[in-house]
């Protein structure tokens, strides 16, 4: 089982929830002023439906970034692959993660060895 890292605490953390309410903050800003101004001032239809777009961008990017830091949740699992480290030794790998045999692999008279990488059982004659 992949042991994830931990999530980012103080700082880290503290700067994503700012970033996060300042750019969710202007995008509720500019929408708010498109759609709120009425009068002489009032922009062109296109130029709201524009501006909406642009501040919704913002909207979701600075809710994703503010609610991601206050919840704290680490990064999901499984997504990096790491090799397993090259050894010299036999020419025999893991099927399960390709790491190689190292000259001082324990192997059973049937075959049988684990591996010393993600330490699953398999018989080299097999």
């Amino acid at each position: 089982m992949p042991v994830s890292d931990p999530p980012p605490a103080g700082p880290p953390r503290f700067l994503g929830a700012v970033f996060g309410f300042v750019f969710g903050g202007i995008g509720l800003t500019v929408l708010g002023f498109l759609w709120g101004t009425r009068g002489f001032g009032e922009p062109p239809l296109f130029f709201k439906l524009f501006g909406s777009f642009i501040a919704l961008a913002f909207v979701a990017m600075g809710g994703t970034l503010f609610f991601g830091a206050i919840k704290g949740r680490p990064a999901p699992t499984g997504t990096a692959v790491t090799q397993p480290p090259a050894e010299p030794g036999t020419g025999y790998a893991c099927p399960a993660c390709g790491a190689r045999l190292g000259e001082d692999a324990d192997v059973s008279p049937q075959g049988d060895v684990k591996c010393g990488y993600c330490r699953k059982w398999f018989n080299i004659h097999g």
